[in-house]
C-alpha cells in the first residue's frame, strides 16, 4: 500500500464530510440518537468541526491522505516558529489499524525532527487508541482535563 498526501481542494467537500460524519457517528455513538434528528445533528457537528478548525488556524495545511491513489483521510497541520500543530487527523474507519495514519505521522515527525520544532496534539480521553498510537511514537501528555489530553512529542 503507497501512502501519500496532496492538498485537499474545494472537490474534496463530499469525502470529508463522509468521512468526518461516520467518524463522528462512532465517536459519539450516534447510531442511538432518534433517526429523525441524527443526520441534521450529525451535518451540525461536522460543520462546527470544519468551520473552527478553518477559522482558528487560517494559515493551516490541509491535505488528503491518499492509499495507492485514492481518498483514505485527512490531515490539518499548523506550523509556527516553535512547533507543529496536529489539528486533526481522521483516516477513514474501514482503514484503521492498517498503518495509514501511523505512517502519516511518522513522516510528519521525520519532517518536525528535521526541522527541530515539537509537534502538539488534542486527543479526546475516550479515544485510547489514538492516545496508545501517539505514545508509541514518541508523545507524553503535557497536560489536559479530564475530556482531552494534551500531548507533545519533542524533536529527537
Amino acid at each position: 500500500m503507497t501512502i501519500t498526501r496532496r492538498p485537499e481542494t474545494p472537490a474534496d467537500e463530499p469525502f470529508l464530510r463522509q468521512m468526518i460524519i461516520a467518524s463522528l457517528t462512532q465517536e459519539l455513538m450516534a447510531w442511538m440518537w432518534p433517526e429523525a434528528i441524527r443526520d441534521q445533528l450529525l451535518l451540525m457537528q461536522y460543520n462546527a468541526k470544519i468551520g473552527s478548525l478553518r477559522s482558528n488556524y487560517p494559515a493551516a495545511i490541509s491535505e488528503i491522505i491518499l492509499t495507492d491513489g485514492e481518498p483514505a483521510g485527512w490531515i490539518f497541520l499548523d506550523e509556527s516558529r516553535e512547533h507543529i500543530h496536529l489539528c486533526e487527523i481522521v483516516v477513514l474507519i474501514e482503514l484503521r489499524g492498517k498503518g495509514v495514519g501511523s505512517a502519516v505521522l511518522r513522516e510528519l515527525l521525520e519532517a518536525a525532527d528535521r526541522a527541530g520544532k515539537p509537534v502538539r496534539l488534542l486527543v479526546n480521553v475516550t479515544n485510547t487508541g489514538a492516545v496508545r498510537l501517539y505514545e508509541r511514537l514518541g508523545f507524553g501528555r503535557t497536560g489536559g482535563n479530564e475530556v482531552q489530553h494534551e500531548m507533545e512529542r519533542r524533536p529527537g
